[in-house]
C-alpha cells in the first residue's frame, strides 16, 4: 500500500496531499499518523516556507474520519485524532488548504487548523455530526473561524456550506474555478514565500497566541467534557448503523 500523505516540494513551497481517493480521502488512524509525521517534516525543513495541503482525486479534500474504521470496531477516540489535525499548535510557518471538494467534519476540522483557505467553487464544507448523534468537540475552533450565526446554522442543521457562500462570509479567502485551485495556492504560497521569514512566523504566532489568551485551552476543555458522553451513546452508534444501512436514523436521546 502506498503512502496515505505525500509530501512533495515546490520551491520554497511543501505540497501535502491526503492520498486515499479510494475513501474519498477520510482520515484513517495510519492518515492521521503520517499527516502528523508530513507536519513535523514540513517544520523542520528550513527550505519550506509555506505549506499547502490538499486531497488527491476530484472528489473530496477530506470526508472526515474513516467511519469503515470505527465500524470495524476501533476503539481509538477522537481525542486521539485531534491533536494530528491542529496544525496551529505546532507548526510556526502558513499552512494553506487547497480545498478541492467536500472538506466534512473532521476534513472541515483540517481546512479551519489552517492559515490561509483556496477552495474550487463547487467545493462545501459540512459539520454533520448532529445528523449521526456523535460529538464536535474536536471542531471547536469553528468558534473562531465562522460568524456566530452562520456557526450555529451548520451545527443544528447539519447542512452544507457552500464554498460560495464560504467566500461571502470572508470564511475562505481566494475561491476559483477547480482547474486553477492548485495554480492558485502556489500562487498564494509563493507571495508569502517572498516575504520575511522571520515576521511571517511572527504574525501567524502573535494572531493564534492572541486567540489562546482569550480562552481556546478552556473551550476544549468544556467541548471535550460536554461530547465525551455523546460519543458513547446509543444514539451514536445508531447514527452509524443507519449510515451504513442507508435509513433515517432512530433517535431515542439516550
Amino acid at each position: 500500500m502506498g503512502s496515505e500523505v505525500l509530501y512533495e516540494r515546490r520551491g520554497a513551497t511543501a505540497l501535502l496531499t491526503i492520498n486515499r481517493p479510494e475513501r474519498r480521502n477520510a482520515l484513517s488512524i495510519d492518515t492521521c499518523h503520517q499527516l502528523r509525521a508530513a507536519w513535523t517534516r514540513f517544520e523542520a525543513d528550513a527550505d519550506a516556507l509555506v505549506a499547502i495541503v490538499t486531497g488527491a482525486g476530484d472528489r473530496a479534500f477530506c470526508a472526515g474520519y474513516d467511519i469503515a474504521e470505527k465500524q470495524q470496531g476501533n476503539t481509538v477516540g477522537i481525542a486521539d485524532f485531534a491533536p494530528r489535525l491542529e496544525t496551529t499548535s505546532y507548526v510556526s510557518k502558513p499552512v494553506i488548504a487547497a480545498v478541492n471538494g467536500a472538506a466534512v467534519a473532521a476534513g472541515m476540522a483540517l481546512v479551519e487548523a489552517c492559515d490561509l483557505i483556496v477552495a474550487a467553487e463547487d467545493a462545501w464544507f459540512g459539520l454533520p455530526e448532529v445528523t449521526l448523534g456523535i460529538g464536535v468537540a474536536p471542531f471547536v475552533q469553528s468558534l473562531w473561524t465562522l460568524p456566530h450565526h452562520v456557526l450555529m446554522e451548520v451545527l443544528l442543521t447539519g447542512e452544507p456550506l457552500t464554498a460560495h457562500r464560504a467566500h461571502q462570509i470572508g470564511f475562505v479567502n481566494r475561491l476559483v474555478p477547480r482547474e486553477r485551485l492548485l495554480n492558485e495556492s502556489l500562487t498564494l504560497a509563493e507571495t508569502i514565500a517572498r516575504n520575511a521569514p522571520l515576521v511571517v512566523r511572527a504574525s501567524k504566532a502573535m494572531l493564534y497566541q492572541g486567540i489562546e489568551a482569550m480562552g481556546m485551552p478552556a473551550a476544549h476543555r468544556v467541548a471535550r467534557e460536554l461530547f465525551a458522553p455523546v460519543g458513547q451513546s446509543d444514539d451514536a452508534r445508531e447514527g452509524f448503523r443507519a449510515r451504513r444501512e442507508r435509513r433515517p436514523p432512530r433517535w431515542t436521546g439516550r
